[in-house]
């Protein structure tokens, strides 16, 4: 399970107290260490997954801290961010530069300091059980599949390729089950992937000598989901003849096996999914409108990763943990693979994030898992070019410099060049905004203090 304990070092007791209790309302655990001493006997007994601490303590630094912590966490780079201010900005890139995570400029506002925080750390759902993604939008799933769960009804899926449709139907099942208090099956079949002459005996089975090569019985998903759910993958891409005879199926609750007049009673709860919108499929005659009348008694729609970017972290550090746990490994997500990821166009959604966080999950060198190990470069809306166009080798600081220049451009763009706005969408306060812009010359360009 993942662990959402932050230690908090802060010696300033209206700062810390202020911090403390938005932190625990993000439903984090906090430990409050008031200054070097007790954050480095906290740190004795136990590795946490972000430390977030005042540079400048009554007995220390931050620079002390983070030595501390590189010897705790074994030469790794410490989840350290350190909250600075008193005109210590140099001290903190420093410090950066020795291993820390990352900085902040005070004062802050604590609304952005979340968000970023949302980035280093997993945010943990109110829910232990969250299956979906802590935005609003996966709650707001969670919370209708609760309700559904129950009703006999069938459901129908739909949303693009990778969305997490067979996710969201094998939930359904285990909440099923968790009110049925018994073990029930789960099939499930892909509709697309069988030719048009085995799918009527995949579904409804069939005997022996049907037709040529059935040399005995067979049982097909019905018949073997009875009693629990069944769950048909692409049934947008089911042929005319399948889907009147699925059509009556949902009618009756009978089937017939291929070669049989013999009628089977089966119960079953109807799980579909398609990545086609079928009523546009009923408009061309494709797909019958009775059926998709039966099948959608529920309809649900899964919105693609790219408009439920606040899950990707969420997402990608709970993989990490499914890969930790199969691999025993301990590998940690730099928080830069996430401001990456949320760049991304993601036209393979879940599945596309997944599959190439393995491979920077496999080909990283240490206990990192870095989005430059994905062996992908930025996408053009990060680079502003066409990815196949990439420059030269250079270094990375100038690179991510670059890479950085055109996106607070893109923002300030964005946003009319009002600076709170496009603070507010970077996550950042106007002051380390301004910052940057005067770092990169750009503070000129189009800037207005409109907040």
């Amino acid at each position: 399970m993942q662990d959402h304990t932050v230690l908090l070092v802060e010696d300033d007791p209206i700062m810390g107290e202020s911090l403390l209790q938005r932190l625990q309302l993000e439903h984090y655990q906090v430990e409050w260490a008031h200054n070097l001493a007790e954050a480095r006997e906290a740190l004795q007994e136990r590795l946490y997954p972000l430390v977030l601490s005042d540079i400048r303590l009554p007995d220390g630094d931050g620079e002390s801290l983070l030595a501390t912590m590189v010897r705790r966490y074994g030469g790794c780079c410490p989840p350290a961010i350190f909250m600075t201010g008193f005109g210590s900005v140099d001290q903190a890139v420093h410090l950066v530069r020795q291993g820390a995570w990352d900085y902040i400029q005070k004062p802050f506002d604590v609304d952005a300091l979340m968000r970023r925080l949302h980035d280093w750390l997993p945010t943990p759902c109110a829910s232990p059980d969250a299956w979906f993604g802590a935005s609003p939008v996966s709650q707001a799933l969670e919370s209708l599949i609760a309700r559904i769960a129950t009703m006999d009804l069938p459901v129908l899926l739909q949303g693009e390729t990778g969305t997490g449709k067979e996710v969201v139907a094998q939930r359904i099942h285990t909440l099923m089950l968790e009110q049925q208090g018994k073990t029930i099956p789960f099939v499930a079949i892909n509709c697309a992937a069988i030719s048009e002459n085995l799918l009527e005996s995949e579904l409804f089975g069939h005997e022996a000598g049907a037709f040529t090569g059935a040399g005995k019985r067979h049982s097909g998903v019905f018949e073997q989901a009875d009693g629990g759910a069944l769950f048909l993958d692409e049934v947008g891409d089911m042929p005319p003849n399948v889907q009147v005879k699925l059509l009556r199926v949902l009618q009756d609750g009978q089937i017939r096996r291929v070669g049989s007049e013999r009628a089977i009673q089966v119960k079953v709860r109807v799980i579909c999914a398609t990545h086609k919108p079928l009523d546009k499929l009923v408009d061309t005659g494709a797909f019958r409108q009775d059926l998709y009348f039966r099948l959608s008694g529920i309809p649900i729609h899964l919105p693609p990763l790219r408009e439920r970017v606040e899950d990707i972290g969420w997402l990608a550090h709970r993989h990490v943990d499914v890969l930790n746990a199969r691999l025993n490994q301990t590998k940690r997500l730099d928080p830069q693979f996430v401001t990456w990821a949320k760049l991304q166009t993601w036209e393979g959604n879940i599945r596309e994030l997944f599959a190439t966080l393995e491979r920077a999950y496999h080909f990283s060198a240490d206990c990192w898992v870095r989005w430059e190990r994905a062996g992908l470069p930025c996408s053009n809306r990060a680079l502003g070019q066409d990815p196949q166009a990439l420059p030269n080798p250079e270094p990375l600081d100038h690179y991510l410099a670059r890479i950085e220049r055109d996106y607070l451009q893109h923002c300030v763009s964005q946003n009319h060049g009002q600076m709170m706005k496009t603070a507010n969408s970077l996550g950042i306060s106007r002051k380390t905004l301004w910052e940057k812009l005067k770092r990169y010359k750009m503070e000129g360009q189009n800037t207005s203090n409109v907040s």
